[in-house]
């Protein structure tokens, strides 16, 4: 395979500056109006381009819109995939994950506020939500199947628990981003640690009856 010309590099540059400009444009106007009150002139205008600029990136407001989720998560997927491949316990794998999760989410409240809690955005974009659901799902199966080989987990549906876990997480996130509460990241990957390990029930290794 050739190399780049410096024309193709400089191109590619350019390129790439474009859509991070246009990215935390898109970012400040979901922010400020929502999924619905974003448009291709606003963004634009934030960006500082002109509008058929944008339209050399983006043919329409929905890819753009795929464009802002991609943006926003694969970095999360590309995170947790590294934490899959290592050689680490399962449970730390976990941990680390959860951790990712909810450092991200803390750190760009304005986009993942308008992912997962703008109900405009989620119908959009519900194909794109459904296949990083799907990611994570795989992933922490992978894990806790692991963890069930290493002794440290007791026998079970992986999958199964995966749903669990990964739901969760996914609720811990709304809550923070809808009550606007700002609890610490460490606090937060206990509470859903603590919960995935134990439970909530004060009988150890037994389920309670209505007789007791």
């Amino acid at each position: 395979m050739s190399e780049l010309t410096l024309s193709e590099r400089r191109k590619d540059l350019l390129t790439s500056m474009m859509k991070d400009a246009i990215y935390e444009a898109a970012v400040a106007v979901l922010t400020e109006h929502g999924a619905t009150g974003v448009t291709m002139e606003r963004v634009a205008e934030k960006a500082g381009v002109a509008k058929g600029s944008l339209y050399n990136y983006f043919p329409n407001k929905l890819a753009l819109l795929q464009f802002v989720h991609e943006r926003a998560v694969e970095p999360l997927k590309q995170k947790a995939e590294a934490i899959f491949r290592s050689r680490r316990p399962a449970l730390d794998k976990i941990e680390a994950i959860i951790r990712v999760w909810f450092t991200s989410i803390d750190e760009q409240r304005g986009v993942f506020n308008f992912l997962f809690l703008d109900t405009n955005a989620r119908d959009l974009l519900k194909g794109e939500e459904a296949s990083g659901r799907a990611f994570a799902i795989e992933v922490l199966s992978a894990i806790i199947q692991q963890g069930v080989d290493e002794g440290v987990f007791r026998p079970s549906d992986a999958k199964r628990t995966a749903w669990l876990l990964f739901g969760a997480a996914r609720e811990v996130c709304d809550l923070q981003l809808t009550a606007g509460t700002d609890l610490p990241v460490p606090q937060l990957v206990e509470d859903v640690m603590n919960f995935f390990l134990h439970g909530v029930s004060s009988l150890a290794g037994r389920s309670p009856t209505k007789e007791e």
